[in-house]
């Protein structure tokens, strides 16, 4: 991830006051997470799965607390089950960063197939579970689409995911 990218981000999430960040360690999030982690200002646990992640998130989300849970696609396809629970059924406003693996234009090493499988699914899932999501691929607008995203995740009581792609991730 770019460093203008974590700088960026770390500023929305202080400008928004979102002081806890629930992770799952992934390879293209890590600057990220590791500089969450290395600032007093904010509360940074690390989970197991993705489930226990979103769950943690929701619960400090309906407490009123500024939460972001960070995981990767893949994380999003495992975690659906919650995803549906909290969005569908509960309308829980819950404001997810994922690093879109699969995405045109990914380098990661990871093998062709599995990159295009997350790109054939991931979208689709989030759409199948109504579940309000944008590709964030461009440093000009990701300060933008920040706030927008949790200006709108918080308004619309709503899981909301920014998958983060492009210039902002590689």
């Amino acid at each position: 991830m770019e460093q203008d990218a974590v700088k960026t981000i770390i500023e929305v999430f202080k400008e928004q006051k979102i002081d806890l960040v629930v992770t799952l360690p992934e390879e293209p999030t890590y600057p990220l997470t590791e500089t969450v982690r290395k600032d007093p200002y904010f509360t940074s646990i690390t989970v197991a799965g993705e489930g226990h992640g979103l769950a943690l998130c929701a619960g400090a989300s309906i407490g009123g607390r500024g939460t972001v849970f960070v995981t990767g696609v893949a994380g999003l396809l495992v975690g659906s089950w919650a995803l549906a629970q909290m969005g569908v059924l509960y309308n829980i406003p819950l404001f997810i960063l994922a690093s879109y693996r699969g995405d045109i234009g990914d380098r990661s090493g990871i093998s062709g197939a599995q990159l295009q499988m997350f790109q054939q699914v991931g979208e689709p899932v989030l759409n199948a579970l109504r579940i309000p999501y944008r590709v964030v691929d461009q440093k000009a607008t990701l300060k933008r689409k920040l706030e927008d995203g949790y200006f709108a995740c918080r308004d619309y009581s709503t899981p909301l995911v920014l998958l983060l792609s492009g210039e902002v991730l590689w």
